[in-house]
This record gives C-alpha cells, sequence and structure tokens, in this order.
C-alpha cells in the first residue's frame, strides 16, 4: 500500500485548487501551529478518535501532562470559516452519504477512488492549497471499519509527513518575525559553533573554562544552553553521563535545577550529521519549587574532537509548553560545529 503516487496526486490537486482558489495570490494561514483542524461525517467521528489519537495526541509531561497536537473536530459546515487555519485533516470513507465524504469523493478522479478501493491508496497530502505555509491531508478508505485499521497501520507515515511539514513551517515562522545575527557571528567568533538566533534572546552567561554558553529569553522562560568538553575515551557518553553532566551544571548556573529522572527517558537520533543521543522530560528546582520540561542532545564532533550537548528548558506555568520547546528545537537543529562551517562555505550550504 502506498499513499500516492505522482499522477494521482496530480489529478487531485488540479480538482482541489480549481474547484477552491479563484485567484493565485494567497493569505497567510492562520491558528497555532500545534492544532490541527479534523473534519469527519458525524456519524463515523467517534470510532476516528482514537485511532487519531493514539498517533498525534499522545500525551507527554511537561510536568503537567499536555497533548502533543491539539485536534480539533469540526463540522464541515464550518469550513467556510476554518479553510485557512495551518492544518486541515479531512477523513472520508467511499460508502458514506455524510457531507465530508461526499464532498472528499467530489475531488477525487475515477483512478484515484479505484486506488482507495484496491488499498493502493489512503492519504493525500497537500502543501498551500488555500493559504500560505498551510498543510491538508485527506484519509480515504472504502468503509469505516477500513479507515480505523489504516489509521492505526499507516497513522505514523503521515504523523511523520506532517511532523516534517510542522517543524519547516515552525523554522520558516520564527526567524521571518526576527533573527540575531551579531549574536550568531558572536558565537562563531569566540566559540567553537554557532546558530541561529531567534530574535529577543540574549546571551546571560558563558565561560571558555568551564566550556558552556547560555541563551536565555522571557515571557515565557526559555533557555538554550550549548555546551563541550573535549573527547576522551574514558568517556563513556550515556545517559547516566549526560544526566550527571547536566546536574552538574545546572547546580551552578540554574540554581540548583535537577533532572526528574523518573519522568525523564532517552532515545538514540540522528542529529545533522552526528548520531546522538537524545533526553527528553523534566526538571524541578527543590528550592523554589518550580519545574518544566527540557530535551538534551548530545553527540561528538570527531573532527572538533569535542562532545557537545545542546540542552534547552522551559518555564511556562498555566501555559502549554510544547509550543515552546518545539520552538527551541528549531534554533537548535540550526546548530553547526566550527570544524565544518569553511568545509559547508564553499559546499554552498
Amino acid at each position: 500500500m502506498k499513499w500516492m503516487h505522482k499522477a494521482a496526486w496530480l489529478l487531485l490537486l488540479g480538482a482541489v485548487l480549481a474547484a477552491s482558489s479563484a485567484c493565485s495570490v494567497k493569505r497567510e494561514s492562520k491558528g497555532d501551529f500545534d492544532e490541527i483542524i479534523v473534519f469527519a461525517d458525524s456519524l463515523n467521528k467517534d470510532d476516528f478518535v482514537n485511532a487519531l489519537e493514539s498517533h498525534f495526541s499522545k500525551t507527554i509531561m511537561m510536568p503537567s501532562l499536555e497533548r502533543e497536537y491539539a485536534l480539533k473536530w469540526q463540522p464541515i459546515r464550518d469550513l467556510k470559516f476554518l479553510q485557512y487555519r495551518r492544518t486541515l485533516f479531512f477523513l472520508a470513507t467511499l460508502d458514506s452519504d455524510g457531507p465530508v465524504s461526499k464532498q472528499v469523493r467530489s475531488i477525487l478522479s475515477e483512478d484515484v477512488i479505484k486506488g482507495v478501493k484496491s488499498g493502493e491508496y489512503f492519504y493525500i497530502p497537500q502543501v498551500d492549497p488555500w493559504a500560505k505555509d498551510q498543510y491538508v491531508v485527506y484519509m480515504v478508505a472504502p468503509t469505516r471499519d477500513e479507515m480505523i485499521q489504516r489509521i492505526y497501520d499507516l497513522g505514523e507515515l503521515v504523523y511523520d509527513d506532517f511532523e516534517k511539514s510542522y517543524y519547516q513551517r515552525l523554522k520558516d515562522f520564527i526567524f521571518a518575525k526576527g533573527e540575531q545575527t551579531k549574536i550568531e557571528e558572536y558565537l562563531l567568533r569566540h566559540f567553537p559553533f554557532t546558530m541561529r538566533v531567534q530574535h529577543d534572546y540574549e546571551v546571560v552567561d558563558e565561560s571558555l573554562d568551564e566550556g558552556y554558553v547560555w541563551l536565555r529569553r522571557f515571557f515565557p522562560d526559555r533557555s538554550m544552553l550549548v555546551r563541550w568538553t573535549p573527547y576522551a575515551d574514558s568517556i563513556k557518553i550515556n545517559y547516566d553521563w549526560i544526566v550527571q553532566q547536566r546536574n552538574r551544571l545546572a547546580a551552578k548556573i540554574y540554581e540548583g535545577d535537577v533532572v526528574v529522572e523518573d519522568e525523564t527517558g532517552w532515545e538514540q537520533v540522528r542529529f545533522s550529521r552526528w548520531p546522538a543521543i537524545r533526553v527528553e522530560g523534566t526538571w524541578k528546582n527543590p528550592t523554589h519549587m518550580i519545574g518544566g520540561p527540557f530535551r538534551s542532545t548530545t553527540f561528538v564532533d570527531k573532527r572538533s574532537n569535542l562532545i557537545f550537548t545542546i540542552d534547552f528548558y522551559v518555564q511556562a506555568i498555566g501555559q502549554r509548553k510544547k509550543p515552546y520547546l518545539d520552538q527551541l528545537d528549531v534554533m537548535a537543529h540550526t546548530f553547526r560545529s566550527k570544524s565544518y562551517i569553511s568545509e559547508e562555505a564553499q559546499s554552498g550550504l
């Protein structure tokens, strides 16, 4: 089974754009980046909720529980008010006479419908159909039961494609509002790295002896810390070492923050060009009785012979914290080691 081949994609794209866009100039999409507007026929909605939430709305510790993304189920009659939202999902079945299914079927070619019936096609993503920086997904199955099963079976593919779009749109948004090139140049001149820095961040602390730079922004409190240490074969880089190093430095500069290990986990990931360990969880400060979520990525840059850790946290009492963490994650992924910068410049990166 596949989601959509090129010919079918073009057939659908042409039909939707012809029906929904009268001019080439599109308005900006609106709404929260972590909000997903979902349209489904009312008779099927309750059957689809659990399946879709299992991929897009998992609960995460922040340290209070938050949903990963906010799924908002809406009746199709509200589409005229919501069609310019950043992310829209349409769930339709071929055997339903409900308004959502009928509307989606009306824009599908016969070849696509045959593909849905055979199991060849399931989900169709679209970029900017009605507004700029918009992401729309049509999920189509022959019946209600087949829709539920396909969401469970293929939902991770839908999720992965959505996340790529989510982070790219978020990146475009946060740097369009402002970027601090002077701080970026300062980092490059004085330290073994640089990164893109969103507006309103300041360098609040640094130490060449300790090997760290701390960037911070308030309202709410967001911090980005990059630290480095010379690599040695005697250092065993694992979860315990990363937590120990974080707690050690936090005792000095964060006034005693500690990792809450019962609420923290780790995984092996790929971070840019490096294999890395990603630690994600919560921190607390026993003295000030505060806490929040953090993410941390550690890797070895063999060219500079340094161990880098990019660590960031959020403290936002009474607010959703994941959107702010995601913005910090976007900034973290612009990290560049000085050891590769001249090479990247020569290759045009």
